[in-house]
């Protein structure tokens, strides 16, 4: 009886450990040691949305989001690297679409998304390398188009490669 308990219980914890949510994630490595957390909610994005000036770009930008979480592990031990690495070797989501997964050597990059009624309500990006791990959230109601020229706008700026990302919703 006592094996068919313990069997039970290990059933039960690793069933509990699949259970593959973005806060699961956060709240297994934003308590590691040197691990940097930052979180905007709702209520401190309605603060700085209304001390932006009424005329600038940032307005129209900041009146889409409405919270975002950071998590970067590039301060942590190699073990916790290490250990998020394989993390997201295997995380898949639940109720996210795998937008782009890109892989280089030992970098990793899966940006995930979460679509309603032609708007993007959340982006998920995960990031990892020898180096540094990282997640982003970012929530609210953004349109694919203000994507793309911020995408044409980040081009122009940093002289990076354009690159149409949303075509599907062009």
């Amino acid at each position: 009886m006592k094996r068919f308990i313990i069997l039970f219980a290990l059933i039960i914890s690793a069933v509990g450990a699949s259970a593959q949510s973005i806060g699961t994630l956060f709240r297994q490595y934003r308590y590691e040691e040197k691990a940097n957390y930052m979180h905007i909610t709702r209520f401190a994005m309605s603060i700085v949305k209304a001390f932006a000036k009424t005329d600038s770009e940032d307005k129209e930008a900041l009146k889409a989001l409405s919270s975002f979480r950071v998590l970067s592990l590039e301060d942590c031990t190699s073990t916790v690297k290490q250990s998020f690495q394989k993390t997201l070797q295997t995380f898949r989501p639940t109720g996210y679409t795998p937008f782009i997964i890109a892989k280089k050597n030992d970098e990793i990059a899966y940006i995930y998304l979460k679509e309603k009624d032609g708007f993007i309500r959340e982006l998920l990006i995960l990031t990892t390398d020898n180096h540094d791990g990282a997640i982003v959230q970012i929530k609210g109601k953004l349109r694919p188009d203000d994507i793309d020229a911020a995408i044409e706008k980040g081009t122009k700026n940093n002289k990076l490669k354009k690159c149409k990302l949303w075509d599907k919703h062009a």
